[in-house]
């Protein structure tokens, strides 16, 4: 009868091995990493675009259903720093009174907090960003065609909708990024972006855009 030698069963990994793995790995990661962080960004941004959008929507059809101004209530501080360029809300005004007041307006929804990472950018495109407007003209009673609204004795940058749907005398549109806020302000740390564009109809629509050397561009420009 042959003799059999018994070689004893191998149990997992070398040191050496182990730490060629654990390499294979961090490179790996190293390559995987900005596409992951680019990802993130991508799906915090669409999130927020799709938020703000649906609350814009909000606003033209409770002005509509109600036939009464509602507005985007866009946040630059004035709740407090924390909610600065990364917060909004839906307010409305009752006209159907004998004497019409902002202070007559009231509150749809709380304020919303934009993802972390998130924030209104102020300085993006041009003279149709919501955030570029003039000096408030004395208030009559409805929409503000300046962009600016007195809420509870505070400005806010509004978007407004008529009670028929349509927006104020000319396009705005809204500008989303990946950034922080830094002295206050929003700052753009990312290159990507989103632009929620309105027409005069009230209609609206989101557009992807990226910045080339500071500047908002829209894809496909």
């Amino acid at each position: 009868m042959l003799n059999k030698r018994i070689h004893p069963l191998r149990n997992g990994f070398t040191l050496a091995e182990l730490l060629v793995v654990i390499a294979i790995i961090g490179i790996m990661f190293a390559i995987a990493l900005p596409a992951l962080l680019n990802l993130a960004g991508s799906s915090k941004l669409d999130g927020a675009a799709n938020a703000v959008h649906a609350a814009a929507k909000l606003a033209r059809q409770h002005a509509i259903a109600n036939n009464q101004p509602a507005y985007l209530v866009l946040n630059e501080g004035q709740t407090g720093n924390n909610l600065a360029y990364r917060a909004y809300a839906v307010f409305s005004i009752n006209i159907h009174t004998n004497a019409v007041t902002q202070e007559a307006g009231y509150f749809l929804t709380g304020w919303e907090p934009l993802p972390v990472g998130v924030v209104f950018d102020d300085q993006a495109g041009d003279a149709y960003n919501a955030f570029s407007y003039s000096p408030q003209d004395d208030w009559s009673g409805g929409v503000s065609k300046k962009n600016r609204l007195k809420i509870q004795g505070k400005e806010y940058t509004v978007l407004g909708f008529k009670p028929n749907g349509e927006a104020g005398a000319r396009t705005h549109w809204i500008y989303l990024a990946e950034g922080t806020l830094s002295g206050g302000a929003p700052l753009v740390t990312g290159r990507q972006g989103k632009q929620i564009r309105f027409d005069l109809t009230g209609k609206s629509k989101i557009i992807d855009y990226t910045y080339d050397d500071g500047e908002a561009q829209e894809l496909g420009d």
